[in-house]
Order: C-alpha cells, then sequence, then structure tokens
C-alpha cells in the first residue's frame, strides 16, 4: 500500500506523471526513516528535516508534519511488515512549463520491507573510497543522487561499500547516504561543516557517546587518514557500520576497534528502548515562515 497525494493506493497503482518536476528536473527531496519492533526511529527528527530540505530548494509540504505522522502509522499498519523502510518524497508536482512549479507540491509516501545488511559488515568492517565529487545544495536531502550513484558505482571496483565525499580543502565531510566518525588517540571525531547533511542516527550517536568518550566536531583533512585509529559510518539503514579501509589506507590494526564496538552496542541497546525523546537539532527544528503550506 502507497500513499499518493491524498489516496492510499496499491504498488501497481502508485502513480505520478511523467511530467512531474521530480522527474523531469530532478525537484525534489525525500527522507527515509527504518522502524525497531514496528515503530519508526525518531520520526518527528525525520520530518522536520524533510520540512527543512524541502524549504531549501523553495518547497513548503502540502500537509502539516503531523498529518504526514499520522499517514505513516497508517501504511504501517495497513502493511503489517515484521520490520520496515519508510521513505516520503516530495517534489514540485506538475508545471505547465516542465520548469517552474506552479501547482502544489506532489507527497508520495511508502513502506517496504527493511533489509537489514549482512552481519558480516559490522563483524569485519567495511571499505570506503573517497570522491571529489560532490552534491548540491547539500544541507538538504535532495533527489539529486547523481554524483553519489557515480561514486558508488566506482567503489564497487574495488569491493568499496561506501564513498566519502571531500571538500575543496580535501577534507572529509560525509559518505554518499550516511555520515562519517573517527577515533584518533581516544577521541571521537566527526566533521562538522555547512557542506553536510545532519543525520539523525549521527545525533542520537553524538548523544551516546558523550557520557563515554570526549567528543570532537571538527574537520578531518584527507592527510589524517592514515593517522586515525578507528572509522564508522551511521545512517538509519547502517546504524553504526565499522570501517577498516579508506582508499589505501587501512585504518588502525584493520579489524573493527574496541570502542567502535562500544558504540554499536550502545547504539543496538538505545532502539530497544521504549520511549525516544526527540533530539534538538537547531538546523532543522523551526520552519523559516509561518506559512507551512501552499
Amino acid at each position: 500500500m502507497f500513499y499518493i497525494n491524498g489516496s492510499y493506493v496499491e504498488e501497481n497503482a502508485a502513480k505520478i506523471s511523467v511530467l512531474d518536476l521530480g522527474l523531469i528536473r530532478g525537484y525534489g527531496v525525500f527522507d527515509y526513516l527504518r522502524t525497531y519492533n514496528k515503530r519508526p526511529f525518531h520520526l518527528q527528527n525525520h520530518l522536520e528535516r524533510l520540512r527543512y530540505s524541502a524549504q531549501e530548494i523553495g518547497l513548503n509540504l502540502p500537509l502539516e508534519i503531523e498529518e504526514i505522522a499520522s499517514i505513516i502509522e497508517t501504511l504501517l499498519e495497513k502493511n503489517g511488515f515484521e520490520e520496515s523502510s519508510v521513505k516520503m518524497i516530495v517534489t514540485g508536482g506538475l508545471s505547465p512549463d516542465q520548469l517552474m512549479p506552479k501547482e502544489l507540491p506532489s507527497l508520495m509516501i511508502f513502506t517496504y520491507p527493511l533489509k537489514p545488511f549482512s552481519e558480516e559488515h559490522y563483524k569485519n568492517g567495511v571499505k570506503t573510497i573517497t570522491t571529489t565529487l560532490s552534491r548540491a545544495i547539500p544541507q538538504s536531502k535532495t533527489l539529486q543522487y547523481i554524483p553519489a550513484i557515480m561514486a558508488l558505482k566506482k567503489g564497487l571496483s574495488t569491493n568499496a561499500t561506501e564513498a566519502l565525499y571531500l571538500n575543496k580543502k580535501n577534507e572529509i565531510l560525509e559518505a554518499t547516504t550516511s555520515n562519517f566518525f573517527a577515533f584518533k588517540n581516544g577521541v571521537l571525531i566527526t566533521p562538522e561543516s555547512d557542506e553536510l547533511l545532519i543525520g539523525i542516527t549521527r545525533e542520537v550517536v553524538r548523544a551516546l557517546a558523550k557520557d563515554h568518550f570526549k567528543v570532537e566536531m571538527r574537520t578531518i583533512s584527507y592527510e589524517e587518514i592514515a593517522s586515525l585509529d578507528e572509522a564508522f559510518l551511521t545512517s538509519s539503514n547502517k546504524e553504526v557500520m565499522p570501517v577498516i579501509q579508506i582508499d589505501e589506507f587501512v585504518i588502525g590494526k584493520g579489524v573493527v576497534g574496541e570502542n567502535t564496538k562500544k558504540l554499536m552496542h550502545l547504539f543496538r541497546e538505545y532502539t530497544h528502548q521504549p520511549l525516544w525523546s526527540p533530539l534538538h537539532i537547531p538546523r532543522y527544528a523551526e520552519e523559516k515562515d509561518s506559512t507551512c503550506c501552499i
């Protein structure tokens, strides 16, 4: 069961026009989350990020975020998967000139069975590459994923699971679909920049880590990779995924580090809590204006 612009429809009826601006111009945003014990993980924060992403590209959500939350709960109940992935997409909708948005944005929401990564990824760690390609409007989760797809396709040739974006200063920003963390001399480091997307899982991990490690938010240069002791990725579907190699650089001893293992354990314990308090993420917390809808 899918939700498309006010209607609940079966998959074979879940259609949008070929003239939708999300398709013909890539004009749109999305967000993704997963469930734990059939509960959507930090739904409020994901909805706030969806609203922020839309506003960053000049779109307002066609519904209040509380209404979108209700639609998601309905879809989860109707579809009844053991655990679910949830995707929300907002596009510019139809356009008379196939360029400028004129009508209400389109809203599409669907859930599908969660497909976790193999346990081998967490037991043995993964490899990543780096790329100098960059995302357009990096603070927003837009539909424009051409750099990510190109980088990931290149990584496949070396069995890399992810690709890390480097900025013009040769600093690590984030990965194509996840955030980046590293340990160095016992300190947990994660990049802080206006050029990256603030992940919800990233913020959970930061909150969990502060009682156990010193945490720094700072740049990580490419030259610093060789001196990192541990590294890992965070995202809704990857959770906390260890990294043992970046390009030709082996991280630490080339095995999953003890500090990373601790955070993997803390995160998985957290996901089983009966209640998750909403995170305060200043970038996403407030609307830019008082009119939420068009």
